[in-house]
């Protein structure tokens, strides 16, 4: 099977690239349903820095392949339009794992984010993913086309639904799942985002730590996000991903919610 398939997010972002071992320059163009009330949403941004990364990632592993562990981002300043760029480069390379960096950037080179990613080394053979298609000896580039307009929010089209203050659920459908067949985990960092924020009250999430524990089962996803601490200027909460399936954590996040009002 294929991946992406015909109908998924990746596409629909419109995410395009080149790359080399030592660096990748992915780009998204942005759009009404990547939009928050202070530009492009952080866990739209966090998808970016997960798939970026990984190509980095995997060209230092190939022919085996990885799976995300930890992803951090922080927000600099705020994008409204054009376009966001990802810089990713490795900054260790290890037996078990990778660590790399990502810088996101405008279309004016101005910093606009920093992430970081954790990835577990894994054997080629977990994957759907044509190991030797994503990466090359040399230069590579891709462009995930055949996307369809995203006007309406991109959590909507993951089929996100809230079910009450805090809490939204969603099943693991070919839109939103990873090479593995289970749920992309910039999906699950845009869901805690969305989560955080409503437990919040509104407001925009300004930094991102996700923990994935263990892949997505049957589903449906079900996200509770927690306050557990709140000043004037916003919520830090605390996200719980669970399969629904087996009850069991799948991952877990911790998000910083600024509630003040954009100037």
């Amino acid at each position: 099977m294929s991946y992406p398939p015909a109908r998924h997010l990746l596409r629909d972002i419109g995410f395009a690239g080149t790359g080399t071992r030592e660096e990748s320059v992915n780009r998204i163009t942005i759009t009404d349903g990547l939009l928050g009330p202070i530009g492009v949403r952080l866990g739209v941004l966090a998808t970016l820095v997960d798939v970026s990364g990984a190509g980095i990632a995997l060209s230092s592993v190939a022919p085996g392949w990885i799976a995300t562990a930890d992803l951090n981002v922080h927000l600099v300043q705020p994008v409204f339009e054009g376009a966001v760029s990802a810089i990713c480069r490795p900054l260790r390379v290890g037996a078990r794992s990778v660590v790399v960096r990502a810088d996101l950037t405008d279309e004016g080179g101005n910093l606009i984010a920093i992430g970081r990613m954790a990835f577990a080394r894994i054997p080629g053979s977990a994957t759907q993913a044509a190991v030797e298609e994503a990466v090359g000896d040399g230069p590579t580039s891709f462009a995930m086309e055949g996307g369809r307009p995203l006007l309406e929010p991109l959590t909507e089209r993951c089929g996100m639904e809230s079910v009450g203050p805090g809490q939204l659920r969603f099943e693991k459908s070919e839109y939103v799942r990873n090479s593995f067949g289970t749920v992309n985990g910039g999906v699950l960092a845009l869901a805690a985002d969305e989560a955080a924020v409503s437990a919040a009250g509104g407001g925009s999430a300004t930094d991102l730590q996700i923990h994935y524990l263990e892949q997505i089962g049957d589903g449906p996803v079900g996200v509770t996000a927690e306050v557990i601490r709140g000043d004037k200027f916003g919520a830090q909460c605390t996200v719980r991903i669970e399969d629904r399936s087996t009850g069991r954590l799948a991952a877990i996040s911790d998000v910083r919610v600024e509630t003040r009002p954009t100037p």
